[in-house]
């Protein structure tokens, strides 16, 4: 059976629950697809990060589970929790399947190990939804590479954009489409953190990337705060389809009872969820 793995931590859970939602709305055989999550926030081998330094782009940061995105490097596991055996997909909990997600268990992959969307830069790729052919991925093994990950012999962006892998085969933009919805859209994902849909106007609790110094010299960041325009919270989408869809989303699975009124109001209480999330999905 094909196995879709979806990422997640505390505080993505109920995104993920959504995500998973998504997917089995649109099987045309449900009994098609196995689907976990993966929540790092349980997992020992993440918990031991905990603390610990690591390289972003050549920034020292240290790991917490209380980062937004502290779920991205679990994205190399399932080759090794398939056995490296068969085919898996892995998505982030903001990727939300509008197609039934056989179509790309089904993609010819030329051979290639990862097919994925090509990210904007020369030579990097979208890790956030990925093909995997297992047997072709032997070396992702977990504690291998975040012990490299911790001792500075890889970036996280070496891991997170594929910079160290050679066999990935490119797939259409529809398959990762960021915070737009066309008719040939068929997973949606939204990327931007500073706007997801369902955090909308709670404080920011992800560490922002740096922003380009002004001359080369200035913080940009020091001169926002300065002026009032460095953002403290997270701003609505700017997409009011991608809004209205996650909303009708989350209500969907709510009514299936694939998440609860406790779930939810939880969420909201521990500031995971926006606060008014229960009474739009509700009203």
């Amino acid at each position: 059976m094909n196995t879709l793995f979806i990422q997640a931590d505390e505080q993505q859970l109920l995104g993920a629950k959504v995500a998973k939602f998504a997917v089995e709305k649109h099987l045309n055989n449900k009994s098609s697809v196995d689907i976990k999550i993966l929540n790092v926030s349980t997992m020992p081998i993440f918990l031991n990060l905990v603390g610990k330094t690591y390289l972003r782009n050549g920034r020292i940061l240290t790991y917490t589970l209380d980062d937004l995105q502290a779920f991205t490097l679990s994205r190399i596991m399932p080759p090794e929790l398939m056995g490296f055996r068969g085919r898996a997909v892995v998505i982030d909990p903001d990727v939300f399947f509008l197609a039934d997600v056989n179509e790309l268990f089904n993609m010819d992959m030329q051979g290639k190990a990862i097919a994925c969307t090509r990210y904007h830069e020369k030579d990097m790729w979208e890790s956030s939804l990925m093909l995997l052919d297992c047997a072709k991925l032997t070396h992702w093994k977990a504690k291998e590479i975040l012990k490299k990950f911790v001792e500075k012999e890889l970036d996280y962006l070496d891991i997170v954009r594929l910079r160290k892998e050679t066999s990935i085969l490119e797939i259409p933009r529809v398959w990762n489409s960021f915070d737009k919805i066309t008719p040939e859209t068929k997973v949606l994902h939204t990327t931007k953190r500073l706007t997801q849909p369902w955090k909308t106007g709670l404080p920011i609790d992800f560490t922002p990337s740096p922003m380009p110094k002004f001359f080369g010299i200035i913080p940009r960041e020091l001169v926002h705060k300065l002026l009032g325009k460095y953002p403290t919270h997270y701003l609505p989408h700017p997409n009011k389809e991608v809004e209205e869809f996650f909303i009708a989303l989350v209500r969907e699975t709510y009514k299936a009872g694939q998440i609860t009124e406790e779930e939810i109001r939880t969420a909201v209480e521990k500031r995971h969820v926006r606060a008014d999330l229960f009474e739009i999905i509700v009203s």
